[in-house]
């Protein structure tokens, strides 16, 4: 992926956007299989592996 540099104000921006549309995901997630926040630490922690991974393949 192209590596952008962001100011911070750009940065903050699409974190604050990036942090509400992952919260609305769980939630709906949550509210139609009534999984527990545990499930959902996990889901998270598999995207954010997956990611990690994909930074460091493409770093090689």
């Amino acid at each position: 992926m192209n590596k952008t540099e962001y100011s911070e104000d750009q940065f903050s921006e699409m974190s604050e956007d990036a942090f509400v549309n992952i919260k609305e995901a769980c939630m709906r997630l949550q509210e139609r299989t009534k999984c527990s926040n545990e499930v959902v630490i996990k889901m998270l922690k598999d995207v954010a592996d997956f990611y990690i991974l994909q930074d460091e393949k493409n770093n090689k």
